[in-house]
């Protein structure tokens, strides 16, 4: 039962990396935007305990893109947060069960926060529904935090010397003059569970959503050293603690970023923001 449920949680961070979609896609990150204030809330909202884990445990989230909705099983706080505050910076000082109790909630404006957020750009929707999430935190869990700086064990995402393995993903053609270029073809990560670990088949990914998915399954921030540009379709083919007696188990991350995707995850001990957990309260039900 354990292996089932850390399984299915681990597998929803790898593929919710950022706040669009539902959570089989790796998006464009969230891009901060001084000049854009976001304020969107929720009209309606539910947060309630999840019944304990059995042999049909899932997690699911869903947030469609310009739209208010808001909807996750079995979620647990921890991943709520990082949604709301992104995973780039490590979450310290939370409590035991924000990480190992889940939830099912249930979000959503009114007609017209959604009329609003149709004609806004995707990474101002982005920020629109992170900041709702973080109002919900406040609101329902009395969540408080704070950015601090402190020693942390990091990763920066190198090129190996053998060069890289990922296919380029060629930019699309040019049109006629005048005419609007085409746009990106979105970035796409799933992720496939077996007994042998577990498999990301990635297309048209930057730089970012690798490190993004890479972060969550080392549990530490995953900067981007390697000067590369574009977006990339790959495969990568890793063990996990479920695979460790599968004597064809995948192998560790580390070598299968390597040996796979031609890049190299390099550990160091850096001072890095971390997001303090101040205050934070087990939500009542509603």
């Amino acid at each position: 039962m354990f292996l089932i449920t850390r399984f299915r949680v681990c597998l929803l961070a790898a593929l919710f990396v950022s706040l669009a979609g539902s959570c089989v896609y790796a998006q464009t990150p969230i891009v901060e935007e001084p000049g854009y204030t976001p304020t969107l809330t929720f009209d309606v909202a539910t947060v309630r305990l999840a019944p304990p884990p059995d042999a049909n445990f899932h997690v699911s989230v869903t947030s469609p893109p310009h739209s208010s909705r808001f909807e996750a099983t079995n979620l647990p706080m921890k991943a709520l947060i990082q949604i709301a505050y992104g995973f780039g910076a490590p979450v310290t000082g939370a409590p035991e069960w924000v990480a190992n109790t889940f939830y099912v909630i249930q979000a959503r404006s009114d007609e017209a926060a959604d009329a609003r957020l149709a004609k806004l750009t995707d990474n101002e929707v982005r920020l629109e529904k992170r900041h709702a999430i973080r109002e919900l935190l406040a609101e329902r869990l009395d969540f408080k935090t704070h950015l601090e700086t402190r020693p942390s064990s990091i990763y920066n995402l190198v090129t190996a010397k053998s060069g890289v393995k990922m296919e380029a993903v060629p930019a699309p053609a040019a049109r006629a003059e005048g005419e609007a270029a085409p746009p990106m073809a979105p970035a796409n990560v799933q992720a496939h569970g077996s007994q042998h670990g577990l498999e990301f088949v990635g297309s048209n990914a930057p730089m970012a959503a690798i490190c993004g998915a890479l972060s969550s399954m080392v549990e530490a921030p995953v900067v981007d050293k390697t000067g590369l540009a574009g977006t990339f379709n790959y495969v990568l083919q890793f063990g996990r603690d479920w695979s460790v007696k599968d004597p064809e188990s995948w192998p560790s991350i580390f070598t299968a970023v390597q040996e796979q995707m031609g890049l190299k995850l390099e550990a160091v001990h850096e001072s890095v923001p971390n997001l303090v957990v101040d205050h934070i309260s087990k939500p009542t039900e509603n």
